[in-house]
């Protein structure tokens, strides 16, 4: 049996966990430099708030309303999504992370062929006793009737307690014909537009296409998700995800920058902050990209890249930040005004089979020296250790997070107390 369970709201409710002044009321989570809203509560979007509104088109809402900002705090959020994990794994060792606030699991049919509506519902309540996050869950015999039955568990969450099973065909029969065919899973709004001369405007509408039309109409992804709103499984389970082929790590500034060692020190921290997350997969680099602009609506704005090769692959972040600091130098225009900054690393292998360099000496040290790095960091917070070519604490051109809560997991300084 295929489950997926998603958190309500996900960014709100990790915030109203550590301060439940928030709850019941209008909260919003902003952006990066706080431009637009990301996630919103119910209150909030009773309020007309739409997903991605700017936040200088919505300030007359957010003052009218009394609506709570929060600036994103993602360290908070991917801790508890940790934790959120972590519970479901009591009830399944079959887990797949599907987004930061979805996880596929399986758990087994009962003898009557139904799905564990019982099971399902602990799982609930575990989840909000262990973490204080509330949760739906869907249950289905293939993934996309679980991702439908988990739609259909939020748009009536009062009605079936946040967990359906549509295992049961009499119920799927009546749910689909209602649920608009634009609401499930992989239907985009292209799609939904090719469908409509076929007469396809529900869900029961898209199970009933013969699977031939699908493939002709959307090829073989919509024909595998019409055979699978039949209960015929088509999409492989994932615990394992695949490794990453490139990541980047790109932020506005919180303040223009106009002076060279800012900027440099700005790449340096974004490549370090890279080759951070390239270590967590065991991955390494062999190639460096770094850019930097300034703003789009000012005219002559500088933009600059560089392109750099890693050899041997790296996830050294001494390696990476030298090179990204020497490319910040050479694309430095003086008296120009920049807004943002980035680094992307790609061409990713496993660490553990990285092609060796005939010229390269790696250095011996270079493993141990890492491995104490983030043992202290992930132990004390991040930062803990850090480059000094990254700079100390915070400055001007950091991204701008005027709002953000405290770090309420993980920063010990920032653990609340109980008094």
């Amino acid at each position: 049996m295929h489950a997926i369970a998603d958190v309500a709201n996900f960014y709100v409710s990790c915030e109203r966990v550590f301060d439940p002044s928030l709850r019941g009321r209008p909260v919003i989570i902003l952006s990066n430099g706080d431009g637009c809203a990301i996630a919103r509560s119910e209150e909030a979007k009773a309020l007309h708030i739409k997903m991605g509104a700017p936040m200088f088109r919505i300030r007359d809402i957010v003052k009218r309303h009394g609506v709570i900002v929060r600036s994103s705090a993602y360290e908070t959020y991917a801790n508890m999504n940790n934790r959120f994990n972590a519970v479901l794994a009591e009830f399944s060792d079959t887990i797949e992370i599907y987004s930061i606030d979805e996880s596929f699991f399986k758990l087994p049919v009962l003898p009557n062929g139904m799905g564990d509506v019982a099971t399902a519902r602990r799982i609930c309540a575990a989840v909000l006793r262990s973490t204080g996050l509330p949760i739906r869950i869907g249950l289905g015999p293939t993934r996309t009737l679980s991702k439908v039955a988990n739609a259909l568990a939020k748009a009536s969450e009062k009605v079936w307690g946040g967990v359906i099973d549509l295992h049961d065909l009499e119920l799927r029969r009546r749910l689909f014909a209602e649920w608009p065919v634009e609401e499930v899973w992989g239907i985009a709004r292209a799609m939904t537009e090719r469908l409509r001369p076929l007469g396809v405007r529900t869900t029961a509408d898209l199970a009933a296409l013969p699977p031939e039309v699908a493939r002709d109409v959307g090829t073989v992804v919509l024909e595998r998700l019409v055979r699978e709103l039949n209960g015929i499984e088509c999409i492989d389970f994932e615990p394992e995800p695949a490794p990453s082929k490139a990541t980047a790590v790109t932020r506005c500034f919180g303040e223009p920058v106009s002076d060279p060692s800012a900027l440099r020190e700005a790449m340096v921290r974004r490549a370090v902050r890279a080759a951070e997350k390239i270590r967590d997969q065991r991955l390494t680099a062999t190639r460096l990209i770094a850019f930097a602009h300034g703003s789009r609506y000012k005219p002559n704005a500088p933009s600059a890249s560089r392109i750099g090769r890693l050899s041997p692959a790296t996830n050294d972040p001494r390696v990476i930040a030298g090179m990204a600091g020497r490319m910040a130098d050479a694309m430095f225009e003086a008296g120009a005004v920049y807004t943002k900054c980035g680094v992307m690393l790609e061409g990713l292998e496993p660490a553990s089979a990285h092609q060796a360099d005939l010229f390269a000496v790696p250095d011996p040290r270079s493993p141990a020296l890492l491995a104490a790095i983030d043992g202290l960091n992930g132990r004390f917070g991040r930062h803990t250790l850090r480059l000094a070519s990254e700079g100390f604490g915070d400055k001007p051109y950091d991204t701008k997070r005027a709002f953000k809560s405290p770090s309420w997991t993980t920063r010990i300084d920032q653990v609340p107390v109980a008094r």
